[in-house]
């Protein structure tokens, strides 16, 4: 992937995917382009063949038959790891050793023949059993730098196969579909080319009654500042420009002291994906992520998922506010040094080597509950 542009119109891809199921293959294939594999899938593992689907961009649909029919069952990847929560990245190795892996039936007879070396696998769901994954097919094994990527697009991927999920048809006028929306933890807009409010869901329109930072006037989107109104007017205006692939674009809007900024990120919406509106056409949609709810994730399920002390997740958690070690040391009454040796720990654990490696999988792996 070569650009911060090029990011954005991969994860515009993948929310048009969210809105309609049947340009996942179309996705696939882009998300298999980013990454410079031959081929990329979806699919759903279970406990039996009944239980599990799959599709994929660059694997003929017989050998996906296949999977499905039988190379799934002796997979020792799924095997090892069928309640792996969503929101798990891992590649191959790091669930089961390479040298372990090269002696299977599945590795010799179902992966050299589609010419796989390694895999990049993301759990986008599990429910009741049956884990929803999209993994990418490598020529050879994965790099570091691919997998701390594939993290960044995961939430994006998660948040898709939910929209799917909870409805069957991708129309937005549908109550099935606001329905979906509205059970997604950040606000979501729908805006025409003059930056109309077309849809919003309930978190956007608490964001509104607030009255910082997003707001309405006659039915126009604005922000707390002139510059930062002009500026989202600008992405949401070249979404609707006919003949142009825009890829929108993000940005964040103040909202005055003591409050951390809104985090905005836009995409266009083609023609064919606003079929479901009367009236004015939207021309973008708007993920709008507000800091201050961001949840975190309980201490609980930090331990018992990486492994982590009471006190390496208690720091872990304090750790994900985002204002340094000092400041995480502070509020837990411990000391600089210990605090760093927390780090080091939770490091090792969790197989990160950054801070903003750390919060993104530590928020991946958070316990979804409204906070108050």
């Amino acid at each position: 992937m070569n650009s911060e542009s090029d990011l954005l119109e991969l994860i515009a891809a993948i929310y048009e995917a969210g809105m309609d199921f049947s340009l996942w293959p179309m996705t696939l294939e882009r998300i298999a382009e980013a990454f410079g594999v031959p081929s990329a899938g979806m699919a759903r593992q279970g406990k039996t063949p009944a239980d599990c689907w799959g599709m994929s961009a660059g694997i003929e649909p017989a050998a996906i038959k296949r999977y499905v029919d039988y190379y799934h069952g002796i997979n020792p990847i799924w095997q090892s790891v069928p309640n792996t929560p969503a929101g798990t990245v891992q590649t191959d190795t790091m669930v089961i050793p390479r040298g372990e892996l090269i002696r299977t039936e599945f590795f010799n007879d179902y992966m050299l023949p589609q010419r796989i070396g390694g895999l990049l696998n993301s759990v986008v769901l599990l429910e009741e059993g049956r884990q929803t994954v999209v993994t990418m097919h490598g020529r050879e094994q994965f790099e570091t730098d691919d997998i701390a990527l594939y993290k960044l697009i995961t939430p994006h991927l998660q948040r898709a196969v939910q929209m799917n999920l909870k409805t069957a048809t991708m129309e937005i006028s549908q109550a099935a579909t606001i329905e979906a929306l509205n059970s997604l933890n950040e606000g979501v807009l729908f805006v025409d080319a003059n930056a109309a409010v077309v849809f919003a869901n309930s978190i956007a329109e608490r964001l509104f009654l607030a009255g910082a930072g997003l707001r309405q006037r006659n039915g126009i989107l604005q922000g707390k500042l002139p510059y930062e109104t002009a500026a989202l007017h600008a992405v949401i205006a070249m979404c609707s420009v006919d003949g142009l692939r825009s890829s929108g674009g993000s940005l964040t809007l103040s909202r005055g002291t003591g409050r951390s900024p809104l985090s905005l990120m836009i995409a266009p919406i083609s023609k064919r994906e606003a079929h479901g509106f009367h009236g004015r056409g939207p021309v973008a949609v708007i993920f709008v992520t507000d800091p201050d709810r961001i949840l975190k994730p309980a201490a609980s399920q930090l331990r018992e998922q990486f492994g982590l002390t009471p006190a390496q997740a208690a720091f872990a958690i304090e750790i994900l506010s985002g204002d340094g070690i000092q400041a995480a040391a502070d509020r837990l009454a411990i000391t600089r040094a210990t605090a760093r040796t927390h780090l080091a720990r939770v490091f090792e654990k969790t197989g990160t080597r950054r801070q903003s490696e750390l919060v993104r999988l530590l928020m991946s792996a958070k316990v979804w509950r409204q906070p108050e």
